[in-house]
């Protein structure tokens, strides 16, 4: 009896152990957020969560950019590739897999709402043994930033290691052809493709080689001069070897600005993709130039500001002013501009123009707001404030003007609560100045959709979230309703929330 008392204690701790293990798995796995889902606040807060906790679907990986098109009343959005939750045949969403990525797109009605995702441009195929393009060379390969130009041509620019060269497309919507315009060069991302009301294309690089000759060793910032985007043009043909140079199908590619070098007639002094602490150290050169937002000035847009994206944590934005001068684009003068308002910002991604011509950056990879972990997570942005960081305070929509009153020389800067907190890759606005698309970026994530109480004004408005069903590769979608909010009550709850010691 005694022996078997002990082997039944033995057993019972065991047991114990086990699942004292088992339960610190689970939390592990499923850490808590310092805001909790019962929260009023927790819809803007913490969206991602909430909507799954509402019965959205959390399920896409790598979601992108998102672009409208308003004549044919379109949406596209670039999916990096089809893989994890998306193609693990488990869950809303059993896709098959494919490394290569996929655009999808989706028919606005006249509220532009949709509800329904489709498969367009189709990457693939892939092989890893292939070297060194993984993914078939005639086909996109991980697309991540598209746009739409007034013909109704879908852009697509690639982010892929399955590709050799990263490349920018043409897709013709209508003859549904797929057409090579751009050749970036080696180890560089396509970023910032942003197509201007008068079709210049502007083009930025990121992270290029830097045994790439001069100027393609640096990111860099550029437009297609002798162009327009919806022009004809004879595709570049599949590469052969190597390309280090940007080369394009027509036209003439300017650099109009590199990381590193000095800012035109910068009253500062400082240097494209220099990121300075409030306090005005310099923390970082930061070589990750991304989306591009062109503010025009004058009605056939041949001058105005150019605002560009850099993606490092902290974050930042560089504001140029160009003048178009025959074929050619001049920098007049220019600026970093200053976060220190807002808190800084934070891995400053995709971008967009909004139809009232004010520029909106986004805050990809909102740092995670945790019980355990949270001053880690937001180290850099303390550094950068000299003081304690809130993780709340990043992973927004920020919206940006020069100062119309012309009381400052700088750039008037506003977060955008309302339209919720999460990995925010760019969103786009529809006509009706309302409604607005999101790209969240990451495994695990998302479709948001939010909609203002005002066209114009994105300051108020109803967040909501996509639930999914599948019907062969089509992606359903239901929408769910996440919560009304507003800037001024969200941000007060940042502000004047109690953070944990740890």
């Amino acid at each position: 009896m005694k022996k078997q008392f002990v082997k039944l204690i033995a057993v019972f701790g065991l047991a114990l152990v086990m699942a004292l293990s088992a339960i610190s798995a689970a939390f592990a796995e499923d850490p808590k957020p310092i805001v909790p889902l019962t929260d009023p606040m927790a819809p803007f807060l913490e969206s991602r969560a909430f909507a799954k906790s509402k019965g959205a679907t959390a399920e896409f990986n790598k979601m992108e950019w998102v672009a409208i098109d308003p004549v044919n009343n379109k949406l596209y959005m670039a999916m990096t590739d089809i893989t994890k939750a998306m193609s693990d045949k488990e869950g809303a969403i059993k896709l098959t897999e494919n490394r290569c990525g996929i655009v999808y797109v989706a028919d606005l009605d006249k509220d532009y709402n949709t509800s329904a995702l489709r498969p367009l441009v189709v990457g693939g195929a892939y092989n890893s043994s292939w070297a060194p393009d993984k993914c078939t060379v005639s086909k996109i390969s991980n697309p991540d930033s598209v746009f739409v130009d007034s013909a109704g041509n879908l852009w697509i620019g690639e982010d892929t290691s399955n590709h050799q060269n990263n490349f920018l497309w043409r897709y013709d919507t209508k003859a549904n052809k797929l057409e090579r315009f751009a050749t970036l060069p080696l180890g560089a991302e396509v970023t910032g493709v942003f197509i201007s009301p008068a079709g210049d294309v502007f083009i930025n690089a990121q992270h290029p080689s830097a045994m790439n000759p001069y100027p393609y060793n640096r990111g860099f910032i550029g437009v297609v001069t002798g162009f327009k985007a919806t022009d004809s043009f004879t595709p570049l043909p599949d590469p052969t070897s190597a390309v280090k140079e940007m080369t394009v199908a027509k036209g003439t590619y300017q650099v109009l600005a590199r990381v590193g070098e000095l800012i035109p007639n910068d009253f500062h002094g400082q240097r494209f993709g220099q990121i300075n602490s409030v306090s005005g150290k310099m923390m970082e050169m930061c070589n990750q130039p991304d989306g591009n937002m062109f503010l025009p000035t004058n009605g056939d847009s041949t001058e105005g500001y150019l605002y560009t994206n850099y993606e490092c944590q902290p974050g930042g934005v560089s504001k140029i002013y160009i003048k178009k001068n025959g074929d050619k684009w001049d920098v007049l003068e220019g600026e970093n501009v200053d976060f220190a308002s807002v808190g800084g910002t934070w891995n400053n991604c995709g971008a967009s123009v909004t139809p009232w011509n004010t520029a909106m950056t986004a805050e990809e990879y909102e740092p995670p707001a945790l019980l355990d972990s949270w001053k880690a997570n937001v180290a850099p942005m303390t550094e950068y404030l000299g003081e304690q960081a809130n993780p709340y305070n990043y992973g927004w929509l920020v919206e940006m003007k020069p100062d119309t009153s012309g009381n400052i020389l700088g750039t008037v800067a506003q977060k955008r609560y309302a339209m919720g907190r999460f990995a925010h890759e760019m969103a786009a606005i529809a006509p009706d100045k309302k409604t607005v698309y999101h790209g969240d970026d990451g495994a695990n994530v998302v479709f948001f959709k939010f909609v203002a109480d005002e066209a114009g004004k994105l300051n108020a408005g109803t967040l909501y979230a996509a639930a999914i069903t599948q019907t062969g590769e089509t992606l359903q979608i239901k929408w769910i309703e996440l919560g009304k909010g507003n800037d001024e009550e969200i941000a007060e709850a940042i502000s004047t929330m109690k953070l944990p010691a740890k």
